[in-house]
């Protein structure tokens, strides 16, 4: 390992950024209509597969574990999340 790796994951705990996942970051980035759609998939039965399909078919790149982590943690409320708080059905 080289020293230049230690030094820049040092650098990246000093780093400041908002404490948000990258599906509550693009979720706060969507017009009101969008943000209901995407909530209404997210409570549904839907794969999280065809979710992530459909969101890279307008460009917007989040893995499955993203996905499935913000519904399990995120919309089924077993962490406390500003972006869905009371969105769970």
């Amino acid at each position: 390992m080289s020293t230049n790796l230690s030094e820049t994951l040092r650098q990246l705990k000093n780093v400041k950024s908002p404490n948000r996942c990258s599906v509550c970051a693009h979720v706060a980035k969507m017009d009101a209509d969008t943000k209901d759609a995407f909530i209404d998939v997210m409570t549904s039965s839907v794969t999280v597969k065809a979710i992530g399909d459909a969101l890279l078919t307008e460009g917007i790149q989040l893995s499955r574990f993203q996905l499935g982590e913000a519904r399990r943690e995120c919309i089924k409320g077993s962490k406390d999340c500003p972006t869905f708080k009371g969105e769970s059905k």
